[in-house]
C-alpha cells in the first residue's frame, strides 16, 4: 500500500496484541498504542490481523480512537467490520434454526466452542467463526441429517467425527458425532463427552465447566502441533477465564490424563501476559510468532517443523509420510477397522490416488519445504514443544 514502511514481525505482532487488549478489556482508548499507529504502519497489522479473522477488531480500534487512515484502507477495514457483523447475524439465525429443529424431532444435542464462548465476548461480532459445531449421538446422527434436509440443509462431505451441512443461506454446520481429534491421548477423555454433559432445557444439553475447559485446550493442543491454532484461540482463553468464571485449574484431573496440563497451564499464562497484564517475554514472544505464523488454521511450514522435530530430519519426516499410521489411514479406509491385515495394500492405493488425483504436486512441494527447513526453524519448534509438555 501507498506509504507503506518495512515493519519487524515482532513489532506488528505486538501491536496487534495490544488492539485486542484493549478490545478484550474494553478500554476506551489507549494513548500509548494510538501513537504506534501510523499510516504506514498500519497496513502491515491489518495484514497480520486479516490472517487470524480479526481485521474487524482493528477496524473498531481505528474508528473509536479517531486514527487518519488512506481511503483504499479505510474501505477494506469497513468492509470487514460490516461483514463480521452480518456473519454473526447469520450464525445466530442459523444457529437458533438448528436448536429449534433438533427440539422438534427430539434429537439430544450439545452446542460446542464459539456457539457457547461467543456471548461473553465485549460483543458477539468480535468472536468470528467459519462454522457452527454441535454434538449429537452417533444413533442420532441420519435422523438429524433428515430433518435439518427437510428445512432446506445440504449435506456435505462425512468426516471422522462430523458431517458438514450447509443451510439454505450458505452457513457450515459441523454436525459432530463424536469430538474425537484421533490422537490417542485426548480421545482417552474426548470419547466419554456425553457422560460430563447435564441437561439445559428441552433438548439441549451443555458440557460442565471441567469439561468445556478441558475441550477448549484439548482441541487447541491439537491444532497447535497441527501447524498452529490461531490467536483467537488465545483471546477464547482470557474469556473463559475471565468472563466465565472457568479456570483451567478446575479441569486439572481430566487435562492430566490427557497429558495436557503443563499446556494448558502455559497457554493461560500467555492469555494472561498478552490480555491482562499486556506484557510479554522472550518465551512468550517465541510462542507467539509460531502462533501468529500459522494464522487460524496452522501453516504447513509449521505443521512440517513440528513433525520434522519429533522424526529427527528429512528422512524420517518422508517415511512418516509415506508410510502413515494405522489410526490416520483408517480415516480414509473404513475397511480397515475389519480388515487392519490390508493396510500395506491401503499405503499403495493411497500413493496411487497422490500420484494420479492431482496432488502429486503438493506433496512434492510440501517435502521441498521439509528438506529446506532450516535446523533452527526445528530447534525452536522442538523447544516450544518441551516446554509445553507437547
Amino acid at each position: 500500500m501507498k506509504g507503506e514502511r518495512y515493519m519487524d514481525e515482532k513489532e506488528v505482532q505486538h501491536i496487534l496484541i495490544e488492539i485486542l487488549y484493549t478490545a478484550v478489556n474494553e478500554l476506551e482508548n489507549n494513548e500509548s498504542i494510538k501513537e504506534k499507529i501510523t499510516p504506514d504502519i498500519l497496513p502491515a497489522v491489518y495484514r497480520l490481523a486479516k490472517k487470524h479473522d480479526l481485521a474487524h477488531v482493528v477496524s473498531t480500534f481505528v474508528y473509536k480512537n479517531k486514527i487518519e487512515i488512506d481511503q483504499e484502507l479505510q474501505a477494506r477495514l469497513q468492509r470487514e467490520e460490516i461483514m463480521s457483523v452480518y456473519r454473526n447475524e447469520q450464525m445466530k439465525y442459523s444457529f437458533g434454526e438448528i436448536c429449534a429443529i433438533f427440539d422438534e424431532i427430539g434429537i439430544a444435542y450439545v452446542p460446542l466452542k464459539g456457539s457457547v464462548i461467543r456471548p461473553y465476548y465485549p460483543y458477539e461480532s468480535m468472536r468470528t467463526s467459519c462454522d457452527i459445531d454441535i454434538l449429537i449421538h452417533e444413533n442420532d446422527l441420519e435422523t438429524a441429517i433428515t430433518g435439518l434436509e427437510n428445512k432446506g440443509y445440504r449435506c456435505g462431505d462425512r468426516n471422522y467425527h462430523d458431517v458438514s451441512l450447509y443451510s439454505p443461506s450458505k452457513i457450515h454446520l459441523e454436525l459432530h458425532f463424536n469430538i474425537q481429534e484421533n490422537m490417542d491421548n485426548l480421545d482417552a477423555v474426548l470419547k466419554d463427552a456425553w457422560e460430563y454433559t447435564v441437561p439445559t432445557k428441552s433438548s439441549q444439553y451443555a458440557f460442565s465447566k471441567e469439561f468445556f475447559a478441558f475441550h477448549i485446550f484439548a482441541h487447541m493442543a491439537y491444532h497447535f502441533v497441527s501447524g498452529g491454532c490461531g490467536i483467537r484461540s488465545l483471546l477464547d482463553i482470557w474469556v473463559l477465564e475471565h468472563k466465565m468464571g472457568i479456570s483451567y485449574s478446575c479441569a486439572k484431573a481430566l487435562l492430566e490424563k490427557a497429558g495436557i496440563y503443563q499446556f494448558a497451564s502455559e497457554m493461560s499464562k500467555l492469555a494472561e501476559l498478552c490480555f491482562t497484564q499486556n506484557n510479554r517475554d522472550t518465551f512468550s514472544d517465541t510462542v507467539l510468532k509460531y502462533i501468529f505464523q500459522g494464522g487460524v488454521y496452522g501453516s504447513a511450514e509449521n505443521h512440517i517443523a513440528v513433525n520434522k522435530s519429533k522424526t529427527g530430519g528429512s528422512v524420517g519426516y518422508a517415511v512418516k509420510r509415506l508410510f502413515l499410521p494405522y489410526k490416520s489411514m483408517v480415516i480414509a479406509f473404513p475397511c480397515l477397522k475389519k480388515a487392519p491385515y490390508l493396510l500395506p495394500f491401503c499405503w499403495i492405493v493411497r500413493w496411487i490416488k497422490v500420484i494420479f488425483g492431482g496432488k502429486s504436486k503438493r506433496i512434492i512441494s510440501e517435502m521441498a519445504c521439509a528438506n529446506s527447513m532450516s535446523d533452527e526453524k526445528i530447534k525452536e519448534v522442538s523447544s516450544i514443544c518441551s516446554r509445553l509438555g507437547l
